[in-house]
């Protein structure tokens, strides 16, 4: 039954498709000729315009401004390439000739173009039997670019086209022939020029390059399989092309020749020729294909009445319908088995939808957690499971801002329960805090500032996370302590906080620009860091743990960052840290001192920059070097008690230093150990009583 449907549908749309064959070719053919008599009107009226100029100024066509009218009457058309008359009297002859694109080489003795050359003026003027032909090269009207003199080979009065003109009073059109200068297919429009008394004055005539006509007719091929040909009224070949699939342009033959090198088109045009029939079809000899053809004369125009055909391949219309009926019964063939694989599918759609939700849950058991998980199902229970599986990410991503996310990764991944307990690793510690935070925000209220605090928070997160993946511990107040090496291991921890509190002072310094309005801005952030062994893990009760750090080296790293108050630094580190770090960062030697709470002297340092040139932000400057070594040769003056002359050294460093605090502190001991020198077992440690 389905075998019958689809025969009576493939001969129903066989009909219909060679029915639309013969439709495309009718359209092609009046779209065609609507186009060349677009071409071939306005040769026409060119002709007949300038005829009518020189009946009217029978004077002037001797005279260069002939040329002028000539040169503007074409301008407007690409496909002229000359306009021209000739005289009856003794055979003078001008011409304005538009230098088609690509021509290099022009005249009968084929000379070579001056550069810019888009106009010719050619003219055969003078005495009697002394006639000269001169060739006027200009790159528009009035600008010549050269000029050439021959002696006289041409005369107009014997060609084709003027001959054929002086015969009859209409335009007439002259065969198809390669125009002499060159080298290139066109064809003639003439028409005679005869004074009041009909005495033949001479004949005007325009060239038709066939540019224009090839153009249109490799244009109407139908299909990238279909040709075309033209014939004249003799039935002899004029042009002819082949496939848009060969690429293969129309081709001109020799007037009248009928020998062409296409098998399919010789054989259109045979059977043409002997059944005159608009439509017909035959079979190729050679590839044994069925075509499609059709030929008729196009309307007569200026005397001109070509007959113009196509071929195109029966499959270009009726191939499609074939393959379709194939397909229809292999359709037919898919239709029973997918029916079956259906219900193969349907049955094993549970499963899969179980293996998605086994499989997200998987990914959350790795931490896992980008992007969204959202699957539904008609079966209730799977929805809910999936439900849960996509709450439970989104807690988790939840937990993971308020915990270290390495830690959670850690806690998930290990599967097992949370313990209270740690491991004695070394960190890099620091501590930051904001200088006059508490009088910034007295009148400030609780909402602006958490929001406004919260951004800086941000800023600072941002850069600690960034190097190295530092680790948050907490915020306290307006203070945040972080730690590099724990919970992932980092074996350039030192070098990573020392990066991060440079890069954390520069965002402070964007954040305070980009803040001007802002009351609570510009804020001056002060950092402090320090690295030695602690204990690091889960600290607190059963109900609540904290992973964090413990040990002295955190109470130091605290105690450095409130030095900055004494000293009016920024940045200040211990000397573990640039003894660990100093390669890549410049130090400034600051003091050594033993801080509240504390018993043994520890060395501070300012961090000023890193030393890496190409990170411009972060890198020290030259002047920050320059200061370094001034201030080192105070300090050797210093511990050499040389106090007078360190006195005058820091007095002269004073002016220029980016620490003046910490200029004035040192001068004032000078001045104190000028009259009460230390004694001799002086260690040089400042004792510092206050947080």
């Amino acid at each position: 039954m389905i075998g019958i449907t689809v025969a009576i549908l493939y001969q129903s749309n066989h009909r219909l498709a060679l029915e639309t064959a013969r439709s495309e070719m009718t359209a092609a053919r009046e779209n065609t000729v609507e186009n060349l008599i677009n071409v071939i009107i306005p040769v026409g009226q060119v002709v007949e315009t300038t005829v009518d100029f020189i009946k009217a100024f029978p004077e002037a066509i001797t005279e260069p401004r002939s040329g002028a009218v000539m040169a503007s009457q074409i301008k407007p058309y690409s496909y002229i390439y000359g306009l021209f008359f000739g005289l009856e009297d003794q055979g003078q002859f001008y011409q304005v000739v538009q230098v088609p694109g690509g021509v290099a080489e022009f005249g009968p003795n084929q000379s070579p173009l001056p550069a810019n050359t888009k106009i010719i003026y050619r003219t055969i003027d003078g005495p009697t039997n002394d006639m000269i032909e001169t060739f006027l090269y200009q790159s528009s009207w009035g600008t010549v670019t050269g000029r050439e003199l021959i002696n006289v080979e041409y005369d107009p009065r014997t060609r084709p086209w003027y001959e054929g003109a002086r015969k009859q009073d209409e335009i007439f059109v002259s065969n198809f022939y390669i125009f002499n200068s060159t080298g290139k297919p066109g064809v003639t429009f003439a028409k005679r020029v005869s004074d009041a008394d009909g005495k033949l004055l001479g004949v005007v005539g325009a060239d038709l390059t066939m540019d224009k006509i090839t153009n249109i007719l490799n244009d109407i091929r139908i299909g990238n399989e279909g040709r075309v040909f033209l014939l004249d009224r003799e039935d002899g070949v004029i042009a002819y092309s082949g496939t848009r699939d060969d690429a293969t342009d129309l081709k001109f033959t020799e007037a009248g020749d009928r020998k062409i090198d296409d098998p399919i088109v010789e054989r259109a045009i045979t059977q043409w020729v002997k059944s005159r029939e608009t439509f017909f079809d035959f079979t190729g000899t050679k590839d044994g294909r069925r075509y499609l053809a059709s030929a008729a004369p196009i309307p007569e125009l200026f005397g001109i009445s070509p007959t113009l055909g196509f071929i195109v391949p029966e499959d270009e219309f009726v191939g499609v319908i074939k393959e379709t009926t194939q397909n229809v019964l292999q359709i037919a063939a898919i239709i029973i088995v997918v029916t079956v694989i259906l219900i193969v599918i349907m049955s094993r759609m549970l499963s899969r939808q179980l293996n998605a939700v086994a499989l997200e849950a998987e990914k959350v058991g790795h931490f896992d957690l980008e992007g969204d998980f959202q699957m539904s199902s008609h079966i209730y229970e799977v929805s809910a499971l999936a439900n849960a599986v996509s709450n439970m990410k989104v807690s988790l991503k939840s937990f993971g801002s308020y915990v270290p996310v390495d830690l959670v990764k850690s806690i998930v991944a290990s599967g097992h329960p949370v313990e209270i307990g740690g491991t004695s690793r070394e960190l890099s510690i620091m501590f930051t805090d904001i200088e006059g935070f508490t009088g910034k925000t007295e009148s400030y209220a609780p909402t602006i500032l958490m929001l406004e605090l919260s951004n800086y928070f941000a800023a600072m997160e941002k850069e600690i996370t960034a190097n190295g993946n530092g680790t948050i511990d907490k915020y306290i107040g307006d203070a945040i302590m972080a730690f590099w090496n724990a919970p992932t291991t980092d074996p350039d921890h030192t070098i990573h906080a020392c990066r991060a509190a440079l890069a954390c002072r520069h965002a402070g310094r964007k954040l305070n620009s980009v803040s001007s309005r802002s009351e609570l801005f510009p804020l001056r952030t002060r950092f402090g860091l320090h690295c030695d062994q602690v204990v690091v893990g889960n600290v607190g009760s059963e109900s609540r743990i904290q992973y964090t750090a413990l040990g002295a080296a955190v109470n130091l790293a605290s105690r450095i960052e409130g030095l900055n108050k004494v000293y009016g630094t920024r940045i200040l580190v211990s000397g573990t840290m640039t003894r660990k770090a100093g390669e890549n960062f410049l130090f400034r030697f600051v003091d050594r001192v033993s801080p509240v709470g504390t018993t043994l002297p520890v060395d501070i340092f300012e961090l000023l920059g890193e030393k890496d040139e190409a990170n411009s932000d972060l890198s020290a400057t030259k002047e920050q070097y320059d200061e370094v070594s001034r201030w080192n040769a105070c300090m050797t003056l210093y511990r050499n008690r040389n106090w007078q002359e360190s006195l005058e050294a820091f007095n002269a460093l004073k002016t220029q230093a980016s620490a003046d605090k910490l200029v004035s502190i040192y001068m004032k001991r000078c001045r104190h150990f000028i009259k009460s020198p230390p004694p001799s077992d002086w260690d040089g440690v400042s004792h510092i009583e206050t947080k």
